[in-house]
């Protein structure tokens, strides 16, 4: 018997997690949804550019003279800054997402693997217990296998 979760969640802990990350969402309220063809055409920064854009702030900051006027020093080191805080926060909730993910999967097995067990009582007391006949057949469309058809059919 597979049983890798045993857990559950009030609706008071979910209603309050929920909130919370309503709340995330508020607080990150200049966060952005870019159609893929906006993505296609915005520069890529891998993880091999980081120290990169390290060596850039830290050559803005210690000769600020060196840039043209027309480059936004302040907006650079605006965005850098963001980057980085936002980085913590994206590894932070990409951890929580893969555990939840996880999670779900395991625990949906859980549940299909019951249920496996439930659909193999019904049917064998399908023609014992009123009603179960129904349920056997319900549940059991669920396993029909359609026919191809033959080529020239």
């Amino acid at each position: 018997m597979q049983n890798l979760i045993s857990a559950s969640l009030t609706p008071e802990v979910k209603q309050e997690v929920l909130q919370k990350l309503t709340e995330i969402k508020s607080e990150l309220n200049f966060l952005m949804t870019l159609q893929p063809q906006e993505v296609q055409g915005l520069v890529k920064v891998g993880n091999n550019f980081i120290p990169f854009l390290d060596k850039a702030y830290h050559a803005v900051n210690s000769h600020p003279e060196i840039m043209p006027q027309v480059f936004d020093v302040e907006e650079f080191k605006n965005d850098y800054l963001l980057s980085k805080d936002l980085m913590t926060i994206h590894d932070q909730i990409k951890q929580l997402a893969e555990s939840l993910e996880k999670t779900m999967f395991a625990v949906s097995s859980d549940a299909m693997t019951e249920s496996l067990e439930v659909y193999t009582a019904v049917k064998q007391h399908r023609d014992k217990v009123p009603g179960l006949n129904v349920v056997a057949e319900e549940m059991g469309q669920f396993f029909k296998r359609t026919r191809k058809r033959e080529a020239g059919s």
